[in-house]
């Protein structure tokens, strides 16, 4: 009977211990994620000549603790850069911007309303008073309540007069909160919702490409464990660069959205230097401070470009103008310039006529055939027998003979699309041959009629037009190369997150600068036409003759042909690249003094 009795003992122990487990972890799922460790996030980076301006945030902080902004070290590998740290709301600092994105959904009724208007309202008092507040809600449909603003009476009345009823439209009301959340300075919605979406028209995958457009931060605030809601909710977060504070009790909600306003407010604005070397390159801007006592850090991956200098108007003087005697005076002078300028229209005139006259040349078989049925309706011989003169038969004859060959013409394309010139052949030819004609008579109208003048004009007129066409192809081709890396990086991003590869050129197509964006659109719009996107992508390396490009697409090749993680693979060829391109740098710099 004591063995029984004891045994009886134990196994009443044992299940108290396993009934107080069970609270204990209950407790703790039900407790906001407010109390975690410190940690740091870069909210913005703006960088403007040899200045970089960065926002600095400090998440998990408990009341009353702020980031030191004595502490704050900014470097990029083991080079510290200059810089001065004040907080958000200090003089010469911009405000913040928040926008609280509420569900009023019909299962928001009762009492999970109220506790969340209340929390709203605790919110409001405990941002920065320097703060504009806006006020999105979504139940079936979406809408902006208030825009962000910092009449706080306003946006207290709003969150009073708020009513629970309808479908839950989540991705829509994030989607309005990203266009009302603005475009610069420090950005954060909160999303606050007890459930999953179920009526939205815009989908998941939508609405994580414009919260990484807005470049805002996006922090949660999850009501319920339901797992669809808790997912979405991390993944919008996720993109945001923000976190989810999930939470089961009502109870809770005044501490959670108290501690998503005292991350607002613990944001810090940092102007840094950027030193010489790092300009035109791509690197790894890293932030370190110190709050309510424990070592924060983040980083960000940014591209600095060259900064601009602008020459000192003044830093020559004029330059005198010397008068020199003519050659030929008066009627000589008049008379070569005729010539001259005769001579010249001819010549245009003859390449139009040419110009015009090579689309029937070219035109197929099938085409004259079938030309006779149209709307068109003489043969093509007959109009030519009776709009074609003596003369103008003998201008295409000659202007046969003058005429670039079709394999020049080709060359003389694909140079003009390499260097973002919107311009033919033919058209950069009439272009090429007035400035000539009309450089030389320009110099022998200014020279007096000085033949040697005119003699250089021709010169610099056959021959600068092909340098500068040089120059933009050079420059061109260059700054494509330049941004391939960061390109593979967002593209590689942007198919991880779900995107397939062409929605992924097209976010580049819109996010990037040219002339990456120019080449990526018009390799878009050739595969929507039905070409291949592989061929498409293979022309944009042929025509930018970017030997790394054409590596890229022998990548996405093999990985159509094998399969395998195209992001994966796309990050690799990024940090290749990188790392030529930084051997590339050394190498020259390595070999400066030998030059």
């Amino acid at each position: 009977m004591s063995f029984i009795a004891a045994l009886n003992s134990r196994s009443r122990l044992s299940a108290s211990v396993l009934c107080l487990g069970i609270i204990a972890c209950l407790l703790f799922l039900s407790a906001p994620a407010a109390f975690a460790a410190p940690q740091g996030r870069i909210s913005a980076v703006e960088v403007n000549g040899q200045k970089m301006s960065l926002v600095f945030s400090a998440t998990g902080l408990d009341a009353g603790q702020s980031i030191d902004p004595a502490s704050i070290v900014v470097s990029q590998g083991s080079t510290t850069l200059p810089s001065t740290a004040k907080p958000i709301g200090a003089a010469g600092s911009q405000a913040p911007t928040a926008v609280l994105v509420m569900d009023t959904s019909g299962s928001m009724a009762g009492q999970r309303l109220v506790s969340a208007k209340a929390a709203a309202q605790t919110f409001l008092t405990t941002v920065p008073p320097s703060a504009k507040i806006g006020l999105v809600t979504f139940g079936t449909t979406a809408g902006e309540l208030i825009r962000p603003t910092t009449d706080r009476q306003a946006v207290s009345k709003a969150i009073n007069e708020l009513t629970a009823e309808g479908s839950t439209a989540l991705y829509n009301g994030v989607t309005v909160a990203t266009q009302a959340v603005g475009k610069s300075g420090p950005r954060t919605i909160v999303i606050f919702s007890d459930g999953a979406d179920t009526s939205s028209t815009t989908s998941l995958l939508d609405t994580k490409v414009a919260v990484k457009r807005s470049g805002a931060i996006v922090d949660a605030v999850s009501l319920g464990t339901e797992p669809n809601q808790i997912a979405a909710l991390q993944s919008l977060a996720q993109s945001g660069r923000g976190q989810v504070i999930s939470t089961t009790d009502v109870n809770q909600l005044t501490s959670a959205f108290s501690a998503a306003a005292r991350d607002i407010g613990n944001q810090v604005t940092i102007e840094a230097q950027i030193p010489q070397e790092l300009l035109g390159t791509a690197a790894n801007i890293n932030v370190v401070g110190n709050a309510g006592g424990v070592q924060i850090n983040d980083a960000v991956f940014t591209t600095i470009p060259t900064a601009e200098v602008t020459a000192d108007p003044n830093a020559a003087g004029p330059t005198p103008v010397k008068q020199s005697t003519s050659l030929f005076s008066g009627i000589w002078v008049i008379a070569l310039a005729a010539i001259l300028l005769f001579g010249g229209i001819a010549f245009l005139l003859i390449t139009v006529l040419n110009s015009a006259s090579l689309p029937k040349r070219r035109q197929p078989n099938v085409a004259r055939r079938l030309s006779i049925y149209t709307l068109t309706g003489r043969g093509p011989s007959d109009r030519g027998a009776r709009s074609d003169t003596s003369v103008s038969e003998t201008a295409k004859d000659f202007a046969n003979k003058v005429m670039v060959s079709r394999e020049f013409d080709s060359m003389m394309g694909m140079r003009l699309e390499r260097a973002g010139l919107p311009l033919k052949s033919g058209e950069w030819l009439l272009i090429h041959s007035g400035l000539t004609i009309g450089l030389a008579i320009l110099l022998l109208l200014l020279s007096g009629g000085k033949l040697l003048p005119a003699i250089l004009g021709v010169i610099i007129g056959v021959v600068a037009p092909f340098l500068f066409l040089t120059f933009r192809e050079d420059r061109r081709k260059a700054a494509f190369q330049s941004q391939l890396p960061d390109t593979l990086q967002l593209m590689a991003g942007s198919i991880a997150s779900g995107l397939s590869l062409p929605q992924a050129i097209d976010t580049l197509v819109t996010d990037s600068s040219p002339p990456m964006s120019s080449e990526l659109r018009r390799a878009l719009a050739e595969s929507r036409l039905g070409v291949q996107m592989e061929k498409a992508l293979e022309d944009v390396a042929d025509r930018m003759q970017s030997v790394d490009f054409s590596w890229v697409v022998m990548a996405i090749r093999i990985q159509r042909e094998v399969g395998g993680n195209l992001a994966e693979v796309l990050t690799t060829v990024a940090a290749t690249m990188r790392e030529r391109e930084r051997l590339r740098r050394q190498v020259s710099t390595l070999s400066a003094e030998g030059r």
